[in-house]
């Protein structure tokens, strides 16, 4: 999600990397662990990004481990206001019977504004999925995505983005997935940053026994 709220670098590689563990212990013993990185490349018109958001989570009285996350690879050719990329992307979770989730996709975006302070964008793209759920049933689907994409940094020390994705299935009327993230951050110094990550999915079919809704909400340093 992170990938694409940042404005075009110079050639080089740039990135970041937040880890965070939390401890909470009362009626119940709660372990958690997450990690979100990005890796980018810039070479010319042209970007490679890959990006990791994983959470482990662990509570007493349960033999299994809540074990979600996603992977994202990104090749994009830019230009001054119009973007076309390519996308490979993996998702798991266990809570919403997801196994594994493959997906590729082909779009473009438009970019009316992408700056230092500022950043918006719009995309659409075709996306095709090989979704496997916990008791090893394969579904394909065909899906389109639309987005929106903004960053707004104020200031040097504390910056907005966020990301809105659509996915109707082309094959069924009533399908759809709905995502939203957004992200604050926070200098606190020259070597530290707060990192306020929050992410609200909707999925209109999911599998039997599992909620419509989900929300995610990761802080950290």
């Amino acid at each position: 999600i992170i990938y694409a709220t940042n404005p075009i670098p110079k050639n080089g590689i740039t990135g970041n990397f937040d880890l965070g563990l939390s401890f909470t212990k009362n009626t119940e013993t709660t372990l958690q662990f997450n990690n979100l990185f990005l890796i980018k490349y810039q070479l010319g018109n042209s970007s490679f990004s890959l990006t990791n958001n994983i959470s482990f989570i662990s509570k007493s009285g349960e033999d299994e481990i809540l074990n979600k996350g996603t992977q994202d690879f990104r090749y994009a050719l830019n230009s001054k206001k119009i973007d076309i990329n390519i996308t490979l992307n993996h998702m798991y979770d266990i809570s919403r019977s997801i196994k594994h989730r493959y997906g590729s996709g082909l779009g473009m975006s438009y970019n009316p504004h992408d700056t230092d302070t500022k950043k918006l964008g719009f995309g659409i793209s075709a996306l095709k999925e090989k979704e496997i759920n916990l008791t090893n049933d394969p579904k394909i689907q065909n899906r389109l995505s639309g987005n929106i994409i903004f960053m707004i940094k104020p200031n040097k020390n504390f910056s907005i983005s966020g990301t809105t994705n659509y996915q109707p299935n082309i094959e069924e009327t009533g399908d759809f997935r709905w995502n939203s993230n957004i992200s604050f951050r926070v200098n606190l110094n020259p070597h530290f940053l707060l990192s306020i990550n929050n992410t609200f999915n909707y999925d209109s079919m999911p599998e039997e026994g599992v909620s419509k809704s989900d929300y995610q909400l990761i802080n950290s340093i």
